[in-house]
């Protein structure tokens, strides 16, 4: 396997090298992470990085993502020195900052426009929105909202390369690879977090034109002790279907982020590309009655000088996503049987 690197690349400058790497992003984040660090005799220089630059990220010679600096540090010995940057996609402003907004029956992909026009985040919208008969922040993170605003219309929300978002649907496409323990995986997790799940969602709104109180419940039927929760549908539920579905929606996806299954492979590439989020691969790992397609939902490229380029990869049942009932984890295990 070739050496693989990463680069940042931001006013006119190029920096690669970087020792230690992670670059981080998930389905259920508006921005990308980025931790890089690197260590060498001498005192070193500085890197003239501003608080407005913008950073391209490329991993192994391709942009991954585009972020601004969260932190910048040089530490310097009498005979050595060291570096480190963190940094997140330019979606970050939607997460840091608290904002108040109202926009009465846009679509939601004109909402996540203005949004993105205001914080300057560009802006892909790859699904068709219904419209959104109330949406308001005050003094809110936008990214709170706009989350809960698409997950409510089963759509998934995420960083992409150029720094943006992207509104688009949970992936139908053929699986971009097939991965076979003892072939191509280093190392595998199954877990069971069972804290992410509750015995009864129930999801509240408010109907201001009817002055009516909305709700939407569901029950987890493995769970037989009470252990509730109860969320806010943040103006945004709509209807008491839509509060309906989106209880729904936040159980399916909890019990599916409690049984999953997480992998390392070597290197930070399939034979299509880089690894990505929101794309589907099929895993068969026979001693765990695996053999099945599954969503990747969270994706890591690291580098360190013990275990070299390794990706990490989050993957769950595609039905976590579009409002549909989980299956039991014995069939979830198996995922979708080819």
């Amino acid at each position: 396997m070739a050496e693989q690197y990463v680069e940042l690349r931001f006013d006119g400058v190029r920096y690669a090298g970087w020792q230690r790497v992670e670059v981080r992003e998930s389905v259920d984040d508006l921005c990308a992470t980025v931790q890089l660090a690197s260590a060498g005799p001498g005192i070193g220089d500085d890197v003239p990085m501003t608080v407005n630059s913008v950073v391209e990220v490329l991993v192994d010679g391709e942009l991954a993502t585009t972020v601004r600096a969260d932190v910048v540090g040089r530490r310097v010995g009498s005979d050595s020195h060291a570096i480190r940057f963190q940094g997140r996609s330019l979606g970050r402003e939607l997460v840091d900052c608290q904002y108040s907004k109202t926009m009465n029956g846009l679509k939601l992909a004109e909402i996540v426009k203005q949004l993105g026009k205001t914080f300057e985040v560009p802006v892909k919208i790859d699904a068709e929105t219904a419209a959104v008969p109330n949406f308001a922040m005050q003094c809110e993170q936008p990214a709170n909202a706009l989350i809960n605003a698409a997950r409510t219309a089963n759509l998934l929300i995420y960083p992409t390369a150029d720094g943006g978002i992207v509104l688009t649907a949970p992936t139908a496409a053929p699986p971009v690879a097939t991965l076979r323990y003892g072939e191509h995986i280093k190392a595998y997790d199954v877990v069971d977090e069972y804290k992410l799940r509750f015995s009864d969602y129930v999801v509240k709104s408010f109907d201001y034109a009817s002055s009516e109180a909305l709700k939407g419940a569901v029950k987890d039927s493995g769970i037989s002790y009470f252990r509730p929760m109860h969320i806010v549908a943040d103006r945004h539920g709509g209807s008491a279907g839509a509060c309906g579905r989106r209880a729904e929606l936040e159980r399916n996806r909890r019990q599916a982020r409690a049984h999953r299954i997480e992998i390392e492979v070597l290197g930070w590439r399939h034979a299509e590309g880089l690894w990505a989020i929101n794309t589907q691969v099929r895993v068969v790992i026979p001693r765990e009655g695996i053999d099945g397609v599954f969503l990747i939902g969270e994706r890591a490229f690291t580098l360190d000088s013990q275990g070299g380029s390794v990706t990490h990869l989050q993957l769950m049942s595609r039905d976590a996503f579009v409002g549909n009932a989980t299956p039991s984890r014995k069939k979830r295990n198996a995922g979708s049987r080819k």
